[in-house]
């Protein structure tokens, strides 16, 4: 096993987190987004 090939796999690990990382945040911050909003709309 190479040096090369190791970086190359740690670096593609490391950006399949990075955008695993984007879609859970946005998606947590699309939640609060929509419970915003049904909020605004409702007296609760």
């Amino acid at each position: 096993m190479n040096n090369k090939s190791v970086s190359e796999q740690d670096r593609r690990r490391k950006k399949a987190m990075i955008v695993f990382q984007v879609l859970i945040y946005s998606w947590i911050f699309a939640t609060f987004l929509v419970q915003l909003y049904l909020k605004s709309i409702s007296n609760w």
